[in-house]
């Protein structure tokens, strides 16, 4: 039988701290993938990665069981990554990789059919806010609902949406004037 995260960090709590290895298999990739996608830093992943499972081990007994424990430590990923942004001299807004693909959820997909336009695609987003970069990464590459992104936002559920509409349609904006020049 597979244990929850949270029955997970109970396990932890009370003593058997080898249970930690199964949240580090757990969460190592996606955290990476995260991490990288939002910084646009691959080589500080590895660095950013270990102080989110050094942080989130410490501060295992703060955990609110109220809340998911994946947007808790997504939230912690999210904070590491954006000390690196601020401590850097990396552009305040980066970019992502070329093949940022909007298609999962909505119909763009069918627009971007071919390597070239992907690659247009993230021209675009060099100039997209991290504002609305931060919730379009958690949902489209992270798969996270908008309940998860408001915990890891720390932001209301409304405001996600608004971001995530509002972040399409300033990437659609910014497709096309490149697309005219």
């Amino acid at each position: 039988m597979k244990l929850s995260d949270e029955q997970i960090v109970d396990k932890i709590i009370s003593g058997d701290i080898e249970k930690y290895e199964e949240i580090v298999t757990r969460y190592q990739a996606k955290l990476s993938r995260y991490i990288k996608k939002l910084t646009n830093r691959s080589d500080d992943v590895d660095d950013v990665l270990q102080e989110v499972f050094i942080k989130a081990y410490k501060n295992l007994r703060h955990f609110n069981q109220k809340m998911k424990f994946s947007s808790w430590i997504y939230r912690i990923a999210h904070n590491e990554s954006i000390n690196l942004i601020k401590s850097s001299w990396v552009q305040k807004i980066t970019s992502l990789d070329p093949f940022f693909n909007l298609g999962q959820k909505n119909q763009i997909e069918d627009q971007i059919d071919n390597r070239q336009l992907q690659k247009k695609l993230a021209n675009c987003l060099k100039d997209l806010e991290l504002k609305y970069k931060e919730p379009l990464v958690l949902f489209y590459f992270e798969e996270k609902s908008y309940e998860e992104i408001s915990d890891i936002l720390r932001i209301p559920v409304k405001t996600v949406g608004v971001l995530i509409y509002r972040g399409r349609q300033k990437i659609k904006k910014l497709c096309q004037s490149i697309k005219n020049d």
